[in-house]
């Protein structure tokens, strides 16, 4: 269960089209709601696969490189 706070002007607008389409103002409300969450649920999962595919053609000798960079700093501290 979601209680949601519209101003006056944005929930004047969705009662207009409630009617005009028949249906109650939460039907229209959670379909919003469904769409915007499947958009950016649909974005994030795209940009995860992107970077995946981007890590898995980095060279694994600069992983290696960058790693014994920091060793050799971190022996230099002590």
């Amino acid at each position: 269960m979601l209680g949601v706070r519209l101003d006056s002007e944005l929930e004047e607008r969705l009662a207009a089209v409630a009617r005009t389409q028949g249906r109650s103002k939460s039907d229209i409300a959670r379909e919003a709601v469904r769409r915007y969450v499947d958009l950016y649920d649909e974005a994030y999962r795209r940009e995860a696969r992107r970077q995946s595919v981007r890590a898995s053609r980095r060279e694994v000798a600069a992983d290696y490189a960058f790693w014994e960079t920091i060793e050799r700093e971190d022996a230099a501290w002590k």
